[in-house]
């Protein structure tokens, strides 16, 4: 039978194809697989005949199952689409959503599955993983930044005060590094692969990075450093530089199996973040892909038993949200556990109620998004990890001071600290942070947080929010949120739970209204520098933005953006100007 995703079409068309195909060369090793002209050449090490046989071997067995999945995808959305827009119609007053509806076959489309509660083995977490899980989120693109991601701990920004490093040592806990080839990358094939290969390198502590200004070498620390977990391409997206009977393989395949083979003898390296799936149904794909990968594995080198490879489900899409129980059933003992990314999972909220207009995103201008309007979700991950033993880690923390500005120092450090202690307190292990220097101050704040939970008495996290703070105004604001209650969040069985799990914000936001001339200007500029330097090649930029402080000023700081961030940016507007309350004339 010959390979084909249909899905992909919607991607790559017959023209582009026609030309991709022509600049592919055939691997006589590996029937019907062409890769694009050079680059084996440039990475022979990645690209070898055992790894791209496995690819092709694995892609023909699974693909059967891929092209149900992606089926079943799109055919869900257009139910969605068609019963949001029929209950918008017909609804009086704020109309009622697709929570719970079944489609023709019984299956409850969005929402809990309303069958019986599914059994799920404890999670078998890792030696080398049990503990708090504070991540940095990067590319390993390149040498400089896979190198300082693996050194974090041992980078002493020349702010940090002392306590820092106490409650450093007294945690006694190294940092992860999620090494991403998903939101921050772009489908320069050539980065890619420069990505896995330093990835392979940081395993073995090989990677250098030499410093042509300096003359200096930088290496990777010989204890302290940081455990790399690279996030994996979603099922969706394929790869037009390695075709399979002249159709694109699976990117996400070609990132998995590749890693695998040339890690087979490393099990620490066998821990993945997976994004974007959906529901069990997708879980179930993943496992095949797992287990077959293994079996190919292992009969390719005799040698080698794998140990359970395992999987960090990225909640990112409100579909999963309902369904991590039976997600974590379905993937068995590859399920490690669950990571928030709420960036995408606005946008993936948005596009699925694309056709209600009472349904609208938090604004990208307001800080405390976390704070405010994750709670639901927030929790409903933390208890159903609790409850398994799986790992539950929060969201990116992206703002980053300027070079330079105390103000700016002062205003992203507070809005780091609010929201690493909201995630603490609700339970998660952990968070992602999105530059080295907020690795230490993260491991610092979880310590200290930790000891405040225990003893409200403990007077650690408050002398830690004023050795990090200088500002009277500021650090007055944060004892105040840290001594208050959480956000009120609403029980489970109360009606309107389904909503509060999706984000929404159906009134005008409390920060600026999402169709305010500013919060638009905002959306399209952060949207159009992202697209820039995306389309350069570059997958995770810092853009400029403003944030307020204690005392009411504006103060400028970066936010990190990807490829996430963007497409929040793009669906915010798009409802906006769909539902008529913003004009493109």
């Amino acid at each position: 039978m010959t390979y084909r995703i249909a899905a992909y079409r919607d991607f790559i068309d017959a023209p582009l194809l026609a030309a991709l195909q022509a600049r592919c060369v055939l691997v006589p090793a590996v029937p019907g697989l062409g890769v694009a002209r050079g680059l084996r050449a440039q990475f022979p090490t990645i690209e070898t005949d055992a790894a791209l046989g496995l690819v092709a071997a694995v892609a023909r067995a699974v693909a059967p199952h891929l092209n149900r999945v992606l089926e079943q995808r799109a055919v869900d959305r257009d139910f969605i689409d068609r019963n949001t827009l029929r209950l918008v119609e017909t609804a009086a007053g704020r109309p009622e959503t697709v929570i719970g509806l079944r489609d023709a076959s019984g299956r409850v489309v969005v929402g809990p599955s309303g069958n019986a509660p599914v059994s799920v083995e404890p999670v078998q977490v890792p030696p080398f993983l049990q503990g708090d899980q504070v991540t940095l989120f990067g590319p390993p693109d390149s040498a400089k930044m896979a190198v300082n991601a693996m050194n974090a701990l041992h980078r002493v920004p020349s702010w940090e005060p002392p306590l820092v490093a106490e409650l450093v040592e007294a945690s006694g806990q190294v940092p992860r590094w999620g090494a991403d080839d998903e939101d921050s990358q772009t489908p320069v094939m050539e980065r890619f692969l420069q990505a896995c290969e330093h990835l392979m390198k940081c395993y073995d502590r090989t990677l250098t990075a030499p410093d042509a200004r300096s003359g200096t070498v930088r290496t990777i620390e010989d204890s302290g450093v940081s455990i790399p977990i690279k996030r994996i391409p979603g099922l969706a997206l394929p790869d037009g530089f390695h075709l399979l009977d002249g159709a694109p393989l699976p990117l996400h395949l070609v990132d998995f199996v590749t890693h695998v083979w040339h890690n087979r003898h490393r099990p620490e390296a066998l821990v993945f973040y997976v994004p974007k799936l959906e529901n069990e149904e997708e879980a179930a794909y993943l496992r095949e892909v797992i287990e077959v990968t293994t079996r190919a594995v292992e009969s390719a080198d005799p040698d080698v038993q794998l140990p359970p490879i395992q999987v960090l489900c990225v909640v990112e899409n409100p579909r999963a949200i309902f369904r991590i129980r039976e997600m974590a059933a379905a993937l068995g003992p590859h399920f490690l556990g669950g990571s928030l990314g709420w960036h995408d999972y606005l946008a993936s909220a948005a596009r699925l109620f694309q056709n209600d207009p009472t349904y609208r995103i938090p604004v990208k201008a307001d800080p405390d998004i976390v704070v405010r309007h994750i709670k639901a979700s927030h929790v409903r991950l933390a208890s159903e990890m609790r409850s398994i033993g799986g790992l539950a880690i929060g969201g990116m923390y992206g703002v980053l001071p300027l070079a330079g500005d105390p103000h700016s120092a002062v205003v992203s450090m507070a809005g780091f600290i609010r929201d690493v202690f909201t995630q603490m307190r609700r339970g998660l292990d952990g968070f992602w942070v999105a530059h080295p220097d907020f690795v230490r101050t993260g491991l610092a704040l979880v310590e200290a947080s930790r000891r405040y939970r225990a003893d409200p008495t403990d007077a650690t996290l408050p002398d830690l929010v004023r050795a990090l703070v200088p500002d009277v105004a500021e650090q007055r604001r944060l004892l105040a949120f840290i001594r208050a209650d959480d956000v009120p969040g609403l029980p489970d069985d109360d009606p309107d739970f389904g909503r509060s799990l999706l984000a929404a914000n159906l009134d005008t936001s409390s920060v600026i209204a999402n169709h305010d001339p500013k919060e638009v200007r905002y959306n399209v500029f952060q949207a159009l520098q992202y697209l820039a330097a995306w389309l350069s090649g570059v997958g995770c930029v810092a853009l400029p933005a403003a944030l307020g402080t204690a005392s009411g000023d504006s103060v400028f700081v970066r936010v990190m953006d990807d490829l996430a961030t963007t497409e929040r940016s793009r669906w915010e507007l798009w409802a906006e100007v769909h539902h008529g309350r913003v004009s493109t004339t």
